[in-house]
């Protein structure tokens, strides 16, 4: 029992570090989540829309969900199999008894997770709340329409084509920088409880 909590809760960790949002290297401040709620005009509403709606909206963001919850339970194994130390004193055996009873369990949580946020997505309150102030806060109507005009040339189609595979891609290749460190240094940790959990 105590290998199984500490493998499932190591793993989540890992996932974490090994999934990374890339964000540019400055300082932020923290994020105003109540943004503006001073109305959109009608006309920058309408192209706000067609921006969103032309870059794949709602179809996009459940297709990246996805894409990396795939991701994500084809990562779980390595990572299992990485982090156990070779000092547990576990036999081969119990070690990958242990690992598929984890991989099972974090593969039904991680698909019951993406599924019941699908499911609750109500992707207009996210227009309303979200893609709306901040594309009025950050783009002028002319901004949104040149945006527009750029996405029906064939170099914008492309762009949102390839858009998810290169989102997800970037991720993975970053994850394949990070997981080795990642990777030793739940180790150590590992070894550090394994020796708290003996001496009890």
């Amino acid at each position: 029992m105590f290998w199984k909590q500490i493998l499932l809760w190591g793993t989540v960790l890992a996932l974490g570090l090994t999934v990374p949002v890339p964000v540019k290297a400055q300082s932020f401040s923290e994020p105003i989540l109540e943004l503006s709620q001073q109305p959109v005009s009608q006309q920058k509403r309408e192209l706000i829309k067609e921006l969103i709606d032309l870059t794949g909206g709602e179809q996009m963001f459940r297709n990246v969900s996805q894409i990396t919850t795939v991701q994500m339970q084809q990562q779980l194994n390595g990572i299992l199999q990485s982090i156990v130390p070779d000092s547990s004193g576990i036999s081969e055996e119990k070690k990958q008894e242990i690992i598929n009873t984890v991989n099972e369990d974090m593969n039904r949580i991680v698909t019951q997770f993406n599924q019941r946020l699908m499911e609750k997505l109500d992707f207009n309150q996210i227009m309303e709340k979200v893609y709306y102030p901040l594309y009025d806060k950050y783009f002028t109507e002319a901004d949104l329409q040149a945006m527009i005009d750029f996405y029906k040339t064939p170099t914008g189609k492309k762009t949102i084509s390839v858009m998810p595979e290169l989102i997800v891609e970037s991720m993975q290749r970053v994850s394949q920088i990070i997981q080795p460190e990642a990777a030793k240094i739940f180790k150590e940790i590992f070894e550090q409880e394994i020796e708290r959990f003996n001496s009890k």
